[in-house]
């Protein structure tokens, strides 16, 4: 059994989040944020991160009713939030590190 960290393959990303392989290939033509590592061969692997995403698009289109460029939208916006909450994030530890100095 992988580990839940372990990359995934097209297929078994497909089986993950119930949708056929090429709704997958056609969301990452279409959703640029999708980005699978490509091996030499050919084969796609997602991370947990990737998988995460192709979930959300899919509630985002199948549940919400978004076309792709609704979701595509949205999912940037998510994107941005959560980068902007790590580096407030990251900062604050700093802050807290710095200050345990002085004390």
């Amino acid at each position: 059994m992988k580990s839940h960290d372990a990359l995934r393959t097209i297929g078994e990303v497909a089986k993950i989040v119930e949708v056929p392989i090429y709704v997958i290939r056609f969301w990452e033509k279409k959703i640029n944020l999708i980005s699978p590592i490509k091996k030499k061969n050919g084969t796609r692997y997602y991370d947990k991160s990737q998988i995460k995403l192709i979930e959300t698009l899919k509630y985002l289109l199948y549940q919400k009713k978004y076309s792709i460029k609704g979701a595509n939208k949205q999912l940037s916006k998510e994107i941005l939030y959560v980068n902007e909450k790590q580096k407030i994030i990251k900062d604050l530890k700093k802050l807290i590190s710095e200050i345990e100095e002085l004390l």
